[in-house]
């Protein structure tokens, strides 16, 4: 007998049991579905991928291009301030232009017209209201001197806290902090020589332009339809021009309505209670009334100041004030709302952060045209796909 290697033993022994072990795992056949499933959603996941990063380009463009708008805005308020008030003034007077333009009289003559009497009564008001208005201008020093104390008797508790804490400050203060020195120096303001000239250009520039916007508006609106490429397109743009049109002038009637009667309203009051010159602050409450929440504050603070002036007693002092915040809130929650209905409605928080940007950037001019910008916005808003969502955050 031969002798075995155990080496060759434990070889052979070892190769039936790798057999084995491979014959007790099934075969499995491959997939013929595994295969294209991967690719779908491979696919798939590059498309949402690509839709992400094309969604993070548009917010990006859309970020840029608001920046770019409102920085031209900024440096750019004496070109665009006229065409806007034209804009604004043409939408205005755009109902009597067609009136007047339907029948025998031609265009031009029915703009002029408008124009003119426009004028002519904006210079009836201020030669009415110049003589009260210089009067009160110049007695502005005098009833600063007479109301400072007043007021500084009804804020002797805020003085008294203020105290206290600057007591308790200055303990705790750095001694080489309060050795130094502050140096302000006031900014050259301009003079009155330098601004008049830009101002009448200015001035001039909106008449002119209202002018050509109510004898050539409906020819414009023709050529911008022309380049239009689609039906639709040219629809949407009709749609948008018609709805600005047809809101702004009715917003604005509206408004101008409503001003002027608590302009009248405000002077009977006064009137009433034997405030001098009733009819300037009339007519300040009406302008005023056209800029929501911060016109009728800064109303409601003169009035204070006027009635601390005349009256001896804080309770006679702050009753023109408190008449005027009264009718006030009439108008704004009763009269308005009648009378534009459901169509223009906006937010609040929406209006007061609008005004913030346009007052800090163009002024009370700003203020008066925010919003009417805020109402085109969201009438565009509205007709644009892929803008609806920007008209619902601004409804009320």
């Amino acid at each position: 007998m031969n002798a075995i290697d155990p080496e060759e033993e434990t070889a052979e022994a070892a190769v039936p049991r790798v057999d084995r072990v491979e014959a007790a795992q099934p075969e499995v056949a491959p997939s013929a579905d595994a295969e294209p499933l991967s690719g779908a959603a491979l696919n798939r996941a590059l498309r949402e991928s690509q839709l992400e990063i094309n969604a993070g380009i548009h917010r990006l463009l859309a970020i840029l291009v608001t920046g770019g708008v409102l920085y031209t805005c900024y440096f750019a308020s004496e070109l665009i301030l006229p065409i806007l008030l034209a804009i604004f003034f043409s939408l205005l007077l755009s109902p009597l232009m067609k009136r007047l333009s339907s029948g025998w009289l031609p265009r031009w003559i029915a703009a002029f017209l408008l124009i003119s009497v426009s004028m002519a009564t904006l210079a009836g008001i201020g030669n009415v209201l110049y003589v009260p208005a210089a009067e009160w201008v110049g007695r502005a020093p005098q009833v600063v001197r007479s109301v400072t104390p007043k007021l500084k008797a009804l804020m002797r508790p805020i003085n008294d806290a203020s105290k206290v804490g600057e007591s308790i400050s200055a303990i705790t203060a750095d001694p080489a902090k309060a050795s130094q020195r502050i140096v302000v120096q006031t900014a050259e303001r301009p003079s009155l020589l330098s601004t008049t000239p830009r101002l009448l250009a200015s001035a001039l520039a909106v008449v002119l332009l209202t002018y050509f916007f109510l004898l050539y508006g409906d020819s414009l609106l023709r050529r911008t339809l022309m380049l239009r490429s689609t039906w639709q397109q040219k629809r949407v743009t009709v749609d948008i021009v018609r709805a600005i049109q047809n809101d702004l002038s009715r917003y604005f009637l509206t408004v101008c309505s409503t001003s002027l009667a608590l302009g009248i309203a405000t002077t009977i009051l006064l009137w009433a209670l034997d405030v001098d010159t009733p009819l300037l602050w009339g007519a300040l409450a009406a302008l005023l009334n056209l800029t929501p929440y911060v016109g009728p504050i800064a109303m409601a603070a003169m009035l204070a100041l006027v009635g601390l002036s005349q009256f001896p007693t804080l309770g006679a002092a702050f009753l023109p004030a408190a008449g005027y915040l009264g009718l006030h809130l009439l108008e704004s929650q009763l009269a308005t709302p009648l009378a534009l209905g459901s169509t223009i409605k906006l937010n609040p928080l929406g209006i007061i952060i609008w005004l913030m940007i346009w007052g800090w950037m163009w002024g009370i001019l700003g203020l008066l045209l925010a919003v009417p910008m805020l109402v085109c916005f969201k009438i565009i808003c509205s007709r644009v796909d892929g803008l609806h969502h920007w008209a619902v955050m601004l409804e009320k």
